[in-house]
Formats: C-alpha cells, sequence, structure tokens
C-alpha cells in the first residue's frame, strides 16, 4: 500500500500534467472542485452558519493533502503569543484517532493520550506548554470549553482553512518551499483540497521547507497576483535532539561510520523525514513506510523489531509524532530513539510580530 500511495504522491507533486491517469482523472478533479467552492459560497452568503467565537480566532491549514507542516507552525505561533502574557488556546481535531468519532470535545492532559485522543494534538501539548489543548470535531464546543475553563483570549486552529462553521480572525495558509501545489490540480487528479483562487482569503502565507535552501521571493508574485495584501513568512525544519526513550535523555547524533541505524515513521509525505535525517549525517540502512497516522499494532513492532536485528542495527530512529501516537505500544521497539527538530523563522519573524504585539 505505501508504495502505491508514493507513486500517488510522485503523481500530485510532480510536473504530470501530461500523465495519462491524470488527464483521465481530470474530469473528477473538476466535479470535486466545484462541489468544495460551491460549499464554500453557501457559508460566505450565510446560507450555512458561521459561528463566532468570544476570542480572537487565528486558523491554520494548507490547500494540499499530506505534512505541510502545520503543527509545527501551531506550536511556533502559540510560543511566540504565550511569552507576550496571552492565554493561547488551540484546537486539533483529532483526525485518525478515537477522539476524531466523538462529537464532544476532550483537553489533553498527558502526553500519553495519543492513542486517544491524536498525535498531532499530543505532540502540540508536548511542545506548547503554556497553551491549553483541546482534541475536537467539534471546534466550535472546544474553544467554548477553552474560553470558560482556561479563560483564553486567542485561539489557534489547528488544519482549520476548510473548516467554516467559525469565522477565523486570521487565515494562515502553510505551504511546502519545494512542492507548493504539485501539479495544482484538486483531487484526485492533483494533491489539492481546493483550487488557488482560495488564496484570496487568506493573510499570510507561510512557508515551510525541510531542508537548507536559498530564498527565491519570486515565488511570491504567483501568489501576490491572486491576493496582493498577502504576508509571507518563511520557515525551515531544524533539527534540535535525538531522544533516547529507554531514559528521555539526549544523545549525540550518529555518523555513518560509528552506528548502524534503521528508521521507520507514519506521516505524510516521509521522504522529507529521511531527507532530514541526510541532512544530519545520518543513512538508516533501512526504512519502513507506513501511512500517515498509521496506528502500529504488535506485529508491526514485531516487524520493527526483526529489520533491526536482521540488519545489526544499533539505533531505531523515528519522529516525535510517531512516538506520541502511542508510548505503550512504540516503548516495546528496541533502542527506539525520538528525532526532534524545531521550526525557525528564517524571515519574516516581523510579520508574526507586529501580529503578536497586535493582540496584546
Amino acid at each position: 500500500m505505501s508504495r502505491i500511495k508514493k507513486k500517488i504522491e510522485d503523481l500530485h507533486f510532480t510536473n504530470s500534467k501530461d500523465n495519462m491517469l491524470v488527464k483521465m482523472l481530470k474530469p473528477l478533479s473538476y466535479v470535486y472542485e466545484r462541489l468544495v467552492r460551491f460549499r464554500r459560497d453557501l457559508y460566505q452568503k450565510r446560507l450555512l452558519k458561521r459561528n463566532i467565537a468570544g476570542c480572537f480566532t487565528i486558523s491554520v491549514g494548507n490547500l494540499t493533502y499530506g505534512g505541510t507542516g502545520k503543527t509545527p507552525v501551531v506550536i511556533n505561533l502559540a510560543e511566540m503569543l504565550s511569552k507576550r502574557g496571552l492565554r493561547v488556546g488551540i484546537v486539533h481535531s483529532g483526525y485518525g484517532s478515537p477522539q476524531h468519532k466523538r462529537r464532544s470535545s476532550r483537553r489533553v492532559v498527558s502526553e500519553k493520550d495519543g492513542a486517544e485522543i491524536g498525535d498531532e494534538a499530543t505532540e502540540i501539548f508536548v511542545r506548547a506548554k503554556d497553551a491549553l489543548v483541546y482534541s475536537s470535531r467539534n471546534r466550535v464546543d472546544a474553544i467554548e470549553r477553552a474560553i470558560f475553563e482556561g479563560g483564553i483570549n486567542v485561539c489557534i486552529l489547528d488544519d482549520a482553512f476548510q473548516y467554516l462553521k467559525v469565522a477565523s480572525d486570521l487565515q494562515i495558509l502553510v505551504v511546502d518551499y519545494f512542492d507548493r501545489f504539485g501539479n495544482e490540480y484538486c483531487l484526485p487528479a492533483g494533491p489539492m483540497r481546493e483550487s488557488k483562487n482560495v488564496l484570496a482569503l487568506a493573510d499570510i502565507i507561510w512557508f515551510v521547507s525541510h531542508r537548507r535552501c536559498q530564498i527565491e521571493k519570486d515565488i511570491e508574485k504567483d501568489f501576490l497576483s491572486i491576493n496582493n495584501s498577502l504576508k509571507f513568512v518563511y520557515s525551515r525544519f531544524k533539527p534540535e535532539a535525538l531522544i533516547r526513550v529507554n531514559d528521555m535523555k539526549e544523545v549525540s547524533i550518529p555518523t555513518k561510520s560509528s552506528k548502524k541505524v534503521i528508521s521507520f515513521c507514519g506521516i505524510g509525505r516521509d521522504n522529507r523525514f529521511i531527507d532530514m535525517l541526510s541532512e544530519i549525517g545520518v543513512s538508516p540502512i533501512r526504512h519502513l513506510s507506513f501511512g500517515d497516522h498509521h496506528r502500529y499494532t504488535g506485529r508491526d513492532i514485531e516487524r520493527i523489531n526483526m529489520t533491526a536485528m536482521k540488519n545489526g542495527a544499533e539505533m531505531v530512529i523515528t519522529t516525535e509524532k510517531d512516538y506520541l501516537r502511542d508510548t505503550s505500544i512504540l516503548n516495546k521497539v528496541r533502542d527506539l530513539h525520538i528525532f526532534r527538530v524545531n521550526l525557525e523563522i528564517v524571515e519574516g519573524r516581523t510579520v508574526l510580530e507586529n501580529l503578536c504585539d497586535s493582540l496584546t
């Protein structure tokens, strides 16, 4: 399944407009795009109700499927707001977890909650320590609870650009610096959830890069042609630490010659994880790829441990998001280490500082 998924992603995120399969799927993409646009029009024309939150709300989202870096953006933004004395709430849908199926909201109170409330909500709880974090499909209920229980005055809605039941005060779109919108077709011929025209509704474009790059600001022209009031932030993932799970202590990063390493993860576009490991000089002898938000089973753990043993691996590395998905079962992986990364603002910090200052 992961191989098929990889081929589809390659098709969607490359210049594949002349591909026969893409051409065959274009009529379905057209229908999908029209339906999504019709839904948004219903809200904009007030035929469907949009709720006004009792605090300043910031929606963080994207226009393509897969991991673009929304959760690290939410964490980064929450830290900046908290440092200015604001009481911050964060609401995540809990996608991929049992909580996502429930209508009620649930506050995240432990790093061991991942199996029930979702890996991303748990990662936000661990990293954005001063924020109140809730997991709920019903964002309206979660916002109300956060205001009542924690007296928040700012709420960040993760993965919410397409969540139209709340009228957000600010819209941030996260865009992969390299992939951007792939072949620019909507699903299923391409990776887009909506057409590029909805850039007109965004306030900030936040570029995320998973490797070092030279910023080319010419790419802004395409965005500004749709919305000339957009502001831009550029950021990249920066390795922070390698954490040994047995005692949760930081360890030195192995070089190619020092230790044999295997890696695994179940995230969107997992090639970025491999690229980041490569950037710090780690080249796994084997990598096991699972689907995004994959819920690990005992059989998966056996496979990981067996692969490590067969290859003589002395270290197994995964992402923090994967580990927090279910700490109880991932703790059974032998010699497991967490690769922790930070999102570093490269350019556009003034845009964010002005935003934070305007709310204090």
